[in-house]
């Protein structure tokens, strides 16, 4: 799999790539510290971002422990993934 550029990685969140909406954000994705990690985490974030896995797997993804990959993806401001809540 291929890394992409923060240029790319902008461009997927407008074009609706990934699973939340750049309107809906309470603080844009800090682009800059999302590039400025390593290729792995990168990769985790990457597809955590298109809802593609989840965090325990983005971690695992990542090398990284849960609360590590949950700290970077909490400083790099992209917003948490959980399942939709069932109304009754």
């Amino acid at each position: 799999m291929t890394l992409v550029s923060k240029a790319q990685l902008i461009e997927r969140l407008r074009k609706g790539k990934y699973w939340f909406n750049e309107d809906d954000l309470v603080e844009p994705i800090d682009w800059a510290f999302v590039a400025s990690l390593p290729a792995d985490v990168r990769l985790g974030l990457e597809l955590y971002m298109e809802g593609r896995v989840s965090i325990g797997k983005a971690a695992e993804v990542s090398g990284l422990s849960l609360r590590k990959f949950d700290e970077l993806r909490a400083r790099a401001r992209v917003p948490m993934h959980t399942p939709a809540v069932l109304e009754v």
